[in-house]
């Protein structure tokens, strides 16, 4: 006599079906997070790289003999553009041809991806203050 087939073993097609829609559920899942860092990734080396040169253009305005109501601008080597203007502060008495005083210093950098980041500082320019007798 034979043995009948036992019709329990292995998977049914309907359970083979359900498995690979959720296996496809799941890596679709991990596909999402997945682009989802990598944008945030992208975004925040931008957004150091433009702070860096912030610091860097602000840093650099008395080495480019910019004085007050002058502006420049130009495009880094990695495709940021960026742009600096200097002004007298609001109600100041001075003229833009003064030599020393208070400055202010305003620096934007523009990203590949449009964002625009913009820092500002006030500045003494000129002669250095005079030491006091001690």
């Amino acid at each position: 006599m034979k043995p009948t087939p036992d019709r329990t073993a292995g998977f049914t097609l309907l359970e083979v079906l359900v498995a690979f829609v959720i296996l496809t559920m799941v890596v679709t899942l991990c596909l999402q997070v997945f682009s989802t860092s990598a944008r945030a990734e992208a975004s925040a080396r931008w957004s150091e790289q433009a702070h860096v040169l912030l610091r860097d253009r602000i840093a650099s305005f008395e080495t480019m003999g910019l004085r007050p109501g002058q502006q420049t601008d130009g495009v880094a080597a990695d495709g940021m553009r960026w742009a600096l203007a200097i002004s007298l502060p609001t109600g100041s008495s001075g003229s833009a041809t003064t030599k020393r005083g208070v400055i202010w210093v305003t620096a934007s950098v523009t990203d590949p991806s449009g964002r625009t980041y913009t820092a500002a500082t006030a500045r003494w320019s000129g002669e250095a203050f005079a030491e006091a007798d001690q």
